[in-house]
């Protein structure tokens, strides 16, 4: 039962992600400024703070006001509403000492509440353009996200070269707590050079174990838009499941990858995150027309919900020389929390069901009638209040989900069973 409340309620998200994304008007919201900033801005993290207001951390270039040379640490930012913010004067988290590990960069930094504490997770890199010695640390901030303090002066997680999806590098982590567990997913790039999503869980954030199914999303098919990396994950849970927002890259036709090409998608879980399914409409969001501050890219996303809002934040794929800014995208849910968890406004009957040629659909007045298949697409539309619906030949056996709307009020989508 729980199963089948949880595929109900993914497919409730999916027809409402048909609807589109909002670029805010006020974009960017945060740029380079001050001289630890100076040079750009990417790799945003954004939650919603308990109690009200949201917080965000980012990867920020700038000049070290001791040694006068470009390193790269997170800055962060507050904001009442998730569109007016206010940025930090200074770095949240120093790098290391010269010669250490995250001496020349931390950066891709993923936060979590934890009671009055703020968990940090983050990239470090002891040189610019490192990537193979790329590892993971872990920080704590008791002050509301204006320093931290690390856990360890040693990474907390490091590549594996014997596993063969993280043979070359790790990065981009996305941080939650599931009952007892950290759970993390992080990238990785596999021996086949693709971008992969990877899961591990953690007790106490220094020891991690691997999922035995890893990759635990893998790049899409040839020629998609993430037919080579499904990069950066951002994972927040919505009712029984969990939503991520990633980058996806295509391969390019010289190079590796497309780097013009990057467009979000979206995917949905139902076990945890161990398995993932996309959602069929994507990419939901790609670059900004010529001479849009974001027309190089939408990249490295995060978000959080705001009651029946997605806020997601991302970088428009600047460099210190173009200039990394960070801009603000939304979503209407249109109420589908309240919606999965209420009784439907009007009822609909289905009969009979499990059907195998047709399938009677009542429901009041001249109410429209819509069949959705599991991935939230419309797949046939009846226009009266008592109807049948006969598949046709290419809809195959399967479950099916039944919705009616008459002006202003839905039901919520009833399940029915098709057996050929």
């Amino acid at each position: 039962m729980r199963y089948t409340l949880a595929v109900l309620f993914l497919t409730i998200i999916f027809i409402s992600l048909a609807i589109a994304w909002e670029r805010y008007e006020g974009n960017p919201v945060l740029s380079p400024g001050e001289p630890w900033c100076y040079g750009a801005l990417s790799d945003p993290d954004i939650i919603a703070v308990p109690g009200g207001g949201f917080y965000m951390v980012y990867s920020a270039a700038g000049v070290d006001s001791g040694s006068y040379t470009t390193l790269t640490r997170p800055g962060a930012a507050w904001s009442p509403d998730g569109f007016t913010w206010t940025m930090s004067d200074r770095a949240v988290i120093t790098n290391g000492v010269p010669g250490t590990w995250d001496s020349a960069a931390v950066e891709t930094p993923a936060i979590l509440f934890e009671g009055d504490s703020i968990i940090l997770m983050y990239v470090g890199d002891w040189a610019h353009g490192a990537w193979e010695d790329m590892a993971l640390g872990m920080a704590i901030s008791h002050d509301g996200g204006v320093t931290y303090t690390r856990k360890s002066d040693h990474p907390v997680f490091e590549k594996d070269t014997s596993r063969h999806e993280e043979y070359y590098w790790i990065e981009s982590p996305s941080l939650l707590r599931i009952g007892d567990s950290l759970v993390m997913w992080y990238n990785g790039v596999s021996s086949w050079g693709h971008i992969v999503v990877n899961r591990a869980t953690s007790i106490d954030g220094i020891q991690w174990n691997r999922c035995a199914s890893n990759p635990v999303m893998e790049v899409g098919e040839p020629g998609s838009f993430d037919d080579i990396g499904v990069y950066s994950p951002c994972v927040r849970p919505l009712g029984d499941s969990l939503c991520m927002l990633y980058q996806g890259y295509m391969a390019g036709d010289t190079s590796w990858i497309d780097f013009d090409s990057a467009c979000l998608g979206w995917a949905t879980s139902t076990d945890n995150g161990i398995t993932w399914r996309r959602f069929p409409g994507n990419p939901i969001l790609g670059p900004g027309p010529a001479g849009a501050w974001d027309e190089n890219g939408v990249v490295t996303p995060s978000f959080c919900f705001n009651g029946d809002q997605i806020i997601a934040v991302y970088w428009n794929g600047g460099s210190v020389d173009v200039g990394g800014q960070l801009g603000i995208v939304t979503h209407s849910l249109t109420g589908i929390k309240e919606r999965a968890k209420t009784i439907d406004k009007y009822h609909i009957s289905c009969y009979p069901n499990p059907f195998n040629s047709c399938c009677r659909i009542s429901s009041p007045g001249n109410a429209k009638i819509t069949m959705f298949d599991l991935d939230g697409r419309a797949i046939a539309e009846l226009n009266s209040n008592c109807a049948i619906w006969e598949p046709v030949s290419s809809v195959s056996s399967g479950i099916y989900f039944v919705r009616a709307n008459l002006g202003d009020k839905w039901s919520q989508p009833k399940k029915v069973v098709y057996l050929k």
